[in-house]
């Protein structure tokens, strides 16, 4: 009798009732959920099957397996962050060892690969004037400038990742037939459609790129034609321009943070397109750390109300634009509303 007909005889279940006993112990259901997403993907990826499939055979597994896998999921379209390709690791590895447990025929250390470094915090922070400057800034390269100028605008407004960029079609970008706007439509992570909308500016500046001779040769529908090398190779050199140190870490993925300063925390969850807000919560406290502001200095802090009135308009004005972002957009809006009052009232 062969070690396979001794094995299956241990076991009362198919392996696919195995599984589901192994995700049903937890008592989280976001947990059961998650791990569950996580073993269908990977056997998808590893035996084009579904779980309901699978047969002992097809669980045999190697180490140099689990290094591809980890490999596939870093250069992943979706661009997932490291931390997610370990949880996405760490639920195949734990249901291997739940099968070494019940004397499947495995070994769970053959699942053991290094983990990628947490990257929660590996982009840097970037600042809206620096971006601009930026968009600014290489408008005078005389290869792809209006191109590359454009392509950063892209990703500090939007929060798109670079590949989502790369891939953008002129088919997904529409007007909004109600507003003076255009929506952009693209399929984030998990499969679900995310809509952002640009200006009409903006729009204007994308469909400069469409002038020039070198684009005429392309017939793919895409709006962007940059290699990684040549955005890797733009930035280094801007920040280099701006003067902006290494040890701030600033790469492309920054771009997408910029949108982080602006706003609620539901707001940036929501521009982000992040399922939860723990994950909006670590960028937009990132962005928005300053410890100068903390509750235990502003609480000694006590100076009067009259310190604004001894400032000229100009002094509050230079006072006011050196706020954060976020707050002067709403101070921004808080005056309009006055302005605006204001024109009803003479009006009436």
């Amino acid at each position: 009798m062969s070690m396979t007909q001794n094995v299956v005889g241990l076991h009362r279940g198919s392996v696919d009732e195995d599984i589901k006993t192994f995700i049903g112990k937890f008592q989280s259901q976001h947990t059961r959920k998650s791990y569950e997403r996580s073993i269908r993907n990977f056997f998808m990826w590893y035996r084009n099957k579904d779980i309901e499939q699978l047969t002992i055979e097809d669980i045999k597994i190697r180490n140099t397996d689990m290094v591809r896998y980890q490999t596939y999921l870093k250069e992943h379209e979706v661009d997932y962050a490291n931390v997610t390709v370990n949880n996405y690791i760490e639920a195949v590895q734990s249901l291997y060892e739940f099968f070494e447990i019940n004397e499947y025929p495995v070994k769970s250390k053959h699942l053991k690969i290094d983990i990628l470094s947490n990257d929660s915090e590996h982009a840097g922070a970037l600042y809206l004037h620096e971006a601009e400057q930026m968009a600014e800034l290489v408008l005078e390269d005389r290869k792809q400038g209006q191109e590359k100028s454009a392509f950063i605008r892209m990703a500090y407004t939007t929060s798109f990742r670079k590949s989502t960029l790369q891939g953008l079609k002129w088919t997904d970008i529409k007007p909004n037939i109600s507003s003076s706007y255009y929506e952009v439509s693209v399929v984030g992570k998990g499969g679900k459609k995310h809509v952002v909308p640009i200006s009409t500016d903006l729009y204007n500046e994308l469909l400069k790129i469409k002038t020039f001779k070198y684009y005429q040769k392309y017939e793919d529908g895409r709006i962007f034609h940059l290699t990684d090398k040549t955005i890797r190779l733009m930035l280094e050199s801007l920040k280099k321009q701006l003067g902006i140190l290494p040890e701030r870490n600033v790469v492309f993925h920054s771009f997408r943070n910029v949108a982080a300063g602006f706003g609620t925390l539901e707001e940036a969850k929501k521009h982000l397109n992040h399922s939860n807000i723990s994950t909006t919560e670590t960028y937009y406290r990132h962005i928005n750390e300053d410890l100068s502001n903390s509750i235990s200095l502003r609480i000694e802090d006590k100076i009067d109300n009259s310190i604004l009135e001894q400032l000229t308009k100009d002094e509050l004005i230079r006072i006011l634009m050196n706020q954060d972002y976020g707050v002067v957009s709403q101070i921004k809006r808080d005056a309009q509303d006055v302005v605006n009052n204001k024109e009803g009232e003479v009006n009436n």
